[in-house]
Parts: C-alpha cells; structure tokens; sequence
C-alpha cells in the first residue's frame, strides 16, 4: 500500500503536467480539430475544422530534393556546353563526380602542345572554365527554386539546403485562413501581441518531432500536415506559427531565423523589457521560439540559441 501512495505522489506531478489534450474526428467530410490547454492563467479550448482535400494538398507541397540527381544533371550539361564550345573536356579536381561540389573542377582543352592554337587557347579555357562555374551557380539556385527548396549560407560559410519556407507559408495561406480566423475568434486577443503568445504557447506544445536533432530540415511537414500528424520539427512548428500569423496580422513584419540545428521566428511588435531581440536591415525583432523543450515566452529563448542569437551566428529571411 505505500508503494502504491509513493508512486501515485510521484505521478501526479506529471499527470498534472499534461498540457496539451488534442481530439481529431471526421464528419460530415470535415476533419475536426479540438484542443484544450492553458496559458496566460486561464483554460483554452481551440476548436475548428479543416477539408481532407486541403491537408493532403498542402502535405504535397514539399518535393523531394536528391542532391545526387541534380549533380548528375548538372554535369550533364557543363560537359555538353564545353564541348559545343571546342575541344574541351570538364574534369573533376578530385574523386567521383557524384558527391562532388559543382564549382569543383577543371576545363581541359585538347590541342597539341606547342602550337600556336594551344597558346591562345589557354586564354580562352580559363574564359570558358569561368562561364561555366557561373552557369553551374545559376543552374543549381534554379534547380533548387523548381524543386521549392533554397540554399542558406551560415556564418561559418557552411552551405545548409532547407525547403523554401516563405513559398510554403504563401502556398498555405488559402487553406489555413478559415481555421485561423476561427482560432482567433476563440482567442479573442486584445491586442497583436497578446495573440502572437496564445499562439506561441499552442504551438509550443504541439510535440516535436523525433528526427529534429539527426536529419535538421529533412523531417519538415507543411502547417496543415502538421495538424494532422500533431507533430513537427522546429522549421515546421515555426512555419505553422508565421501561417497563423500572416493569415490572421498580414501587416506584422516577420522573419525565419536559422540557427545550427533550430529555426525560429521573429516578430516585428515592441518588446518588453529583458525580452530578446534582434535587428534585421534596421528593424528590430522580437524572438519566438516555438520547439522549445519547455514553453518559453515572447522574447525567451534556450541559453544555447541565446548565445547563437546574440553572437550572429544565423542565416535568416524575412517574410
């Protein structure tokens, strides 16, 4: 009998700390949503539908990216092009061209050595070398636009491939719009700010996903396949707040951040003392971080991203 008491005492901290109840049903070919939770010391209930059409659509947003594939085609078409351009050969600097960065090779030309064509022609590969690596740029910022996915470049000139997710929350915003006006109906905020937190705080508590910390940006799910799944990386839950926002404040200025291994959002509204910002092209911004590992408040980040953060060490886009 103690044993049961002592276990029931060590429970009850967290049966407590449930803070998220999440119901889903079908009906009437609606998929409804039901949440229960608290924040800013009251109970919320959120309730709202969305069309099975729509989640799966916008769960098709995101393509598959197979940077082998794009390699493969890349090479393709620099060999062709230095060969319509005489007899030049591409060459990689060293190993297999599969795995290998585009810009990393050589232009070769074949004449024989010592003529006069060959003097010449040296000025003319080292032209044509430069054409194509500015070619092999352009070629992959296009296949990677095609593909909705862009190239960040972090503070320690590290190359990070992510989907495009300012094309998404655009691409979302349609199918979103009636649930996040009915959000906000239920909310009922009193002013910009008070509704970027009740957000945050829901979002927040939607789980994460378990690949986060091994496959950074190759477990994304689009916002309304996030709801369906209740669950998501950090650059999906923040990509699910920044549609909420957008749908609903279509004039606050927001922006992702990309830290090693987290996105987060920023938001244009005035913050309050000890909160933490950061300026982006003149406009300061105030932190929201919806993947914390426990709920953080506007302008409240972990120590580590803190540190990130005020050190620069991100990429970022505005939306």
């Amino acid at each position: 009998m103690r044993t049961v008491f002592l276990l029931l005492l060590l429970l009850a901290p967290l049966l407590q700390a449930n803070p998220l109840r999440m119901q889903q049903q079908v009906a009437n070919n609606q998929r409804l949503f039901s949440y229960q939770f608290r924040a800013d010391e009251q109970d919320i209930g959120l309730q709202f539908a969305l069309e099975p059409i729509s989640i799966q659509r916008n769960g098709n947003l995101v393509r598959v990216y197979v940077p082998d594939v794009m390699q493969q085609q890349l090479w393709r078409e620099l060999q062709q092009k230095a060969r319509q351009a005489g007899p030049y050969q591409i060459i990689p600097e060293a190993g297999p061209v599969t795995g290998q960065d585009p810009q990393n090779f050589q232009v070769k030309y074949f004449y024989p050595s010592g003529s006069l064509r060959a003097q010449s022609a040296n000025t003319e590969r080292l032209q044509l070398q430069q054409q194509l690596r500015q070619f092999s740029r352009q070629f992959q910022q296009q296949y990677l636009s095609d593909a909705g996915y862009q190239q960040l470049t972090m503070p320690d000139n590290r190359q990070l491939i992510t989907v495009d997710h300012r094309k998404i929350i655009e691409q979302s915003l349609a199918d979103i719009s009636p649930a996040a006006q009915t959000i906000v109906s239920q909310l009922n905020p009193t002013n910009q700010r008070q509704l970027a937190a009740l957000l945050l705080n829901w979002v927040q508590l939607i789980p994460g996903h378990p690949a986060e910390q091994a496959q950074y940006g190759h477990s994304f799910t689009p916002p309304l396949q996030l709801l369906r799944q209740h669950q998501g990386d950090s650059a999906s839950k923040t990509v699910l707040l920044a549609t909420l926002l957008r749908s609903t404040l279509p004039t606050m200025k927001q922006a992702i951040l990309y830290l090693p291994e987290r996105t987060m959002l920023a938001l244009a509204i005035p913050a309050e003392p000890g909160e933490l910002t950061v300026t982006l092209q003149e406009t300061d911004y105030l932190l929201a971080d919806p993947s914390g590992l426990q709920p953080l408040s506007l302008g409240e980040v972990a120590k580590i991203q803190e540190v990130f953060i005020l050190n620069r060490f991100f990429d970022y886009r505005l939306l």
